[in-house]
């Protein structure tokens, strides 16, 4: 066997129970979603410091890295706020200081001496850039500069991913690296992140709005940490001061939105929640989430491949914070919560660790399997849970 070591990692409960999480409520979210046909294909569940429940759909496994789609926008607000909290720049900074040569002789553009960098994490550029532009060229900003202005920057909330490329084409100037370099010993190394992979435009600056991969518990520190005030392990990793800023409201988002959960606010790159008044997220298309219970010391990560992103969170909000119950260490598991136990291995046994499998979710039977601290079974595969010495096994 393998080992794959961690450097950093979040504590297991014994039982979802054991942090103030209901098993049974757990249950009935799996199965919702399978009722409904969601395509989940993991989550991780977090209480009072704690991981209460973790889960991934066969065939993929903790191992596996997933595509993360627009989360990838709170960690590119995550480097601005490392490069801002260093003195590189200011949020207030203008983005034609940084890239004088974007000036047009005899053609003066006011709006483009307001635009800031503030601008662009609130999704207030004011630019509409056509989903159309030549990925193969190595223009990327200029094309982006040239596109079209719908409203003057700082004003009216329009969601481009482009805006967050143009930051990554800043750290790279100002900061002298990638954003990748910039971020592993600020962000990746400190939580344990291990060999994340973004994608880059052909000069190799990051997309910025998409293409990061990283594995669903990666996600969940990353969460976690902000759920923490920028703190990891005992240390301040990300400014908490930043941390505050990208999580409160910044931007009114009632324009050119239609779904309930993205017409209540945005932040640096992080939206507030209609599901749950106390509560942000990043969020990713397809249904990747970390949502943030504010009040609740909780946290929700999930990964999927579901189209439906609102009525996703709709089946969360029903279940979540519903879930969530004064912690009780004396259960293991509650009654007739519809889990089946897998072989207890040795050590305490654990109820927070599952694989669930798509036959089963097509077939509409019992898709979750709660282990020991042991072997965790499916129809299809296998997979041995954390032990006691912080080690994962394949």
């Amino acid at each position: 066997m393998k080992a794959l070591e961690k450097t950093a990692w979040i504590e297991r409960a014994k039982t979802p129970e054991e942090v103030g999480v209901s098993s049974k409520e757990v249950k009935a979210f799996v199965d919702h979603c399978t009722e409904l046909g969601k395509e989940l294909h993991s989550f991780i569940i977090i209480r009072h410091g704690k991981i209460a429940c973790e889960a991934y759909k066969a065939p993929l496994g903790p191992e596996h890295k997933h595509m993360m789609y627009s989360v990838s926008k709170s960690f590119t607000s995550t480097a601005i706020g490392f490069a801002v909290n260093e003195g590189y720049f200011t949020v207030d900074t203008r983005v034609v200081d940084i890239f004088p040569e974007l000036r047009k002789e005899n053609k003066p553009d006011e709006y483009l001496e307001e635009l800031t960098v503030e601008d662009l994490l609130t999704m207030r550029g004011g630019k509409e850039v056509s989903v159309f532009l030549d990925r193969t060229k190595d223009t990327w900003l200029e094309d982006i500069m040239n596109s079209r202005w719908i409203y003057e920057p700082g004003t009216e909330f329009l969601y481009i991913s482009e805006n967050m490329y143009i930051l990554c084409a800043i750290i790279h100037k100002l900061c002298g690296m990638s954003v990748m370099e910039f971020l592993k010993p600020r962000l990746f190394d400190p939580l344990g992140i291990e060999d994340p992979f973004w994608e880059t435009c052909p000069k190799g600056i990051e997309t910025g709005g998409w293409g990061l991969m990283i594995k669903t518990e990666d996600l969940a520190k990353y969460i976690f940490c902000y759920q923490q005030g920028g703190k990891f392990g005992g240390k301040q990793i990300i400014p908490e001061k930043w941390v505050k800023e990208s999580v409160r409201f910044h931007a009114d988002t009632t324009l050119n939105n239609s779904e309930p959960d993205c017409k209540v606010g945005y932040g640096y790159c992080f939206w507030r929640n209609a599901g749950y008044e106390n509560s942000y997220r990043a969020d990713g298309m397809f249904s990747q989430f970390g949502i943030v219970f504010e009040d609740l010391d909780a946290c929700f990560i999930s990964t999927g491949g579901e189209i439906n992103e609102q009525g996703m969170r709709d089946v969360i909000w029903e279940h979540f914070p519903k879930a969530f119950l004064e912690e009780n260490p004396n259960v293991l598991i509650e009654e007739n919560c519809g889990f089946e136990s897998g072989k207890l291995l040795s050590g305490a046994q654990s109820a927070n660790a599952a694989v669930f499998d798509d036959t089963n979710a097509r077939t509409g039977n019992c898709c979750l399997k709660v282990t020991s601290t042991g072997s965790i079974h499916n129809l299809r595969t296998e997979y041995k849970t954390r032990n006691s010495v912080d080690t994962w096994y394949k």
